[in-house]
């Protein structure tokens, strides 16, 4: 059964296993109890796919999808949208002007504790479930997939929040009243443990479409391990078992993914983003969206929230793309950071001219912060349309959370790290053949970065590669002081549109590099601390 139905069926079943809690707002009004749940196979099964649930979660509080709120805040994307108040939360995020009541932060906060509040609840019960003889690389995998997720969880909390509570078991009644905040360092090591707790049960293939080996969890260990000891300057990263992971360990991991993963480069980059991409052999993390559901404007909807907000608005090409909100547009710095021969600009972004000229083409509503670039991997893409439900909520493609070109490139950095360059370099240049574009003669660490930006363009990695080298230099690439508006009379949707002023940027180091915590979670737990700048 695929993941999309087993989604689907999971969500039309209500299968809500936790009581209520402050920030998750569970209301299980159709679930089984825990005295009829969590006896046998088929249960830990329905308990396992329900914490996979959220990883697909861009819609609770307001629009969150997790790439595009990544970009938001790098210098790669502009908010867009019909004016400059449409999704204010978006506007002010890209500007670092976040504010703690509003409800992008609320929404992420809420998703990723959904997911370890469902996590905790398995791992709780998981010696009392029954599996009978056959079922023994089940009991495993089951136990693996849910450890290694609570990790991911936490992972995103820290990067997007950095102080957050640690919990680590299921919470009963008033439990929560009194909690605090953890130490990064604790948290950061609770998520590697359960990393590697979960790298160690985990299948080698993976179980089911959508369903996580250990090579998923390997490659986001490798890549919580940069983060970690990038932004805090550390050469390790620290588990709750008193140990550490090292460069050598972290290397020896995305080393085993290149060589025993069984991923490979797909042959044409653009296929990544088609018809071809979904499930295709690149991509080792992957979070499965689908077009059959409904029309509810909740957190229970299926498709790709993503597609719907990146397409342009009032146009229609059945060749190309199909309306969508505009949102997310793609700034001139990163559109013409590509070589004319790179073969990943045509992927990743569309022109405006591209757009007028394809075939059933035209006019178009331009975005605000118009820049005469749309985003072209995650988008209203027309052999893609939804055929059932609201439009808007049904967008089947696929989110590529972690794809084997990443795993290259962040081997190239720790084998640059150790001294290896000419191991770095040859990384490298197996992602710039595939562009089709010239090998480097030697590499360095801004050149590895600055193909990370274009290989994972608009996937939502950039603003965490620039943090990671610390907050000067995040500031020296986000922040835009002067801009050069070009401004075209006979064809205004080319250029500029607006204002200088919108396209202004001040990177606020006081904030860290954090978005505030929520002021829902601050009214309800008066012990919490506001993160600093806010």
């Amino acid at each position: 059964m695929k993941i999309k139905s087993i989604f689907f069926a999971l969500i039309m079943g209500g299968l809500l296993l936790t009581g209520c809690q402050n920030w998750l707002d569970f209301d299980p009004t159709n679930a089984q109890t825990e005295d009829t749940f969590y006896k046998n196979r088929a249960d830990a099964y329905m308990a396992l796919i329900a914490i996979y649930e959220p990883l697909r979660s861009d819609y609770a509080q307001s629009y969150h999808p997790l790439a595009m709120v990544s970009d938001l805040l790098s210098d790669d994307m502009y908010a867009g949208g019909g004016s400059g108040s449409d999704m204010l939360t978006w506007q002010n995020l890209s500007r670092f002007q976040a504010r703690a009541e509003e409800d992008t932060p609320r929404g992420l906060w809420k998703k990723n504790y959904r997911g370890i509040s469902r996590a905790n609840m398995l791992l709780s019960k998981y010696e009392g479930i029954e599996f009978n003889e056959s079922e023994e690389a089940d009991r495993n995998n089951f136990l693996g997939e849910a450890t290694f997720l609570r990790g991911h969880y936490y992972y995103e909390l820290l990067r997007f929040f950095e102080n957050v509570p640690l919990i680590t078991s299921p919470i009963a009644g008033e439990d929560w009243v009194g909690m605090t905040q953890a130490e990064p360092k604790l948290v950061y090591a609770q998520a590697a443990q359960d990393m590697l707790d979960g790298i160690e049960l985990m299948a080698e293939g993976s179980p089911e479409r959508g369903r996580l080996s250990k090579y998923a969890a390997e490659a986001e260990l490798v890549k919580m391990f940069l983060f970690y000891t990038g932004y805090y300057n550390e050469s390790e990263l620290p588990t709750a078992d008193g140990g550490s992971i090292s460069g050598a360990q972290a290397l020896a991991y995305a080393e085993d993914v290149i060589n025993n993963s069984g991923a490979a480069l797909m042959d044409n980059f653009e296929d990544l983003f088609n018809l071809e991409g979904d499930f295709c052999k690149e991509v080792l993390f992957e979070i499965p969206f689908t077009d059959n559901g409904g029309g509810e404007w909740d957190d229970a909807k299926m498709g790709n929230m993503q597609c719907h907000m990146s397409g342009p608005r009032g146009y229609n090409s059945d060749k190309m793309l199909k309306s969508g909100w505009g949102f997310g547009i793609p700034s001139k710095n990163l559109a013409r950071a590509y070589s004319a021969d790179d073969l990943r600009r045509k992927a990743t972004v569309v022109t405006t001219t591209e757009l007028m000229q394809a075939e059933g083409g035209g006019a178009f509503d331009a975005s605000f912060t118009n820049t005469g670039y749309f985003a072209f991997k995650y988008t209203t893409h027309a052999d893609r349309e939804p055929i059932s439900g609201s439009v808007e909520l049904n967008w089947a493609q696929n989110y590529h959370y972690i794809r084997l070109a990443d795993v290259y490139l962040l081997a190239a950095e720790l084998f640059l790290a150790q001294g290896n360059a000419g191991k770095a370099l040859e990384y490298v240049n197996i992602i710039r053949q595939r562009a089709g574009i010239a090998a480097l003669p030697s590499v360095s660490q801004e050149d590895i970065l600055n193909e990370r930006r274009l290989e994972l363009a608009l996937e939502g990695h950039r603003y965490f590669d620039l943090l990671r080298q610390g907050l000067p230099y995040a500031e020296e690439k986000i922040s835009v002081h002067n801009y050069q508006m070009e401004v075209y009379p006979d064809e205004p949707a080319m250029g500029d549109i607006g204002l200088e002023a919108n396209y202004l940027v001040s990177f606020d180091m006081s904030k860290k590099g954090f978005l505030p915590i929520p002021r829902y979670e601050i009214d309800l737990n008066p012990d919490f601390n506001q993160n600093a700048g806010y």
